[in-house]
């Protein structure tokens, strides 16, 4: 019940209108264990699959809830989502600390599109990666849910 007043309150602002067609903004839920926390920059996690040919997906915000396992993880970078392929942070506003990571504590962040001056590059048929800059984690066990908000944007 809380999801749909969330949903319904808070998110109806945001609806796209695009050559006549109406687009309800979406959210996606992802569970990451701690094997893909550690790989973050080599492998990143795929949360949502490319569209398809002229349609592109418009990032919005992502909350990253990180829960602490009994081993901190050590490395890695900035947790951003990004583009698949690209290392761009899509939030603009640098992502989730590498430090929220490694420590030994839960922590919830709420990562919000704030595009600087001119706006962010919307690529066409892309989906959404996790993506952490710099470098992989190291060791840890601890786990997290990414909730990510976006719109299916019509091109053309």
């Amino acid at each position: 019940m809380a999801d749909l007043v969330y949903k319904t309150i808070v998110r109806a602002p945001t609806f796209i209108q695009a050559g006549g067609e109406t687009f309800q903004p979406r959210s996606k839920r992802i569970a990451l264990t701690a094997a893909q926390l550690t790989t973050l920059h080599s492998a990143p996690v795929s949360l949502v699959a490319a569209p398809g040919a002229g349609y592109a997906l418009v990032f919005e915000s992502l909350t990253f809830q990180f829960t602490y396992g009994s081993v901190q993880f050590t490395g890695g970078g900035v947790v951003m989502p990004v583009y698949h392929g690209a290392t761009t942070d899509l939030s603009v506003t640098g992502g989730v600390t590498a430090a929220t990571v490694q420590a030994a504590a839960n922590a919830t962040v709420l990562v919000i599109s704030t595009p600087a001056a001119g706006g962010l590059p919307v690529t066409s048929n892309a989906g959404i990666d996790l993506y952490a800059a710099s470098a992989d984690f190291a060791a840890g066990n601890s786990t997290a849910v990414v909730t990510l908000n976006y719109c299916v944007l019509k091109l053309g």
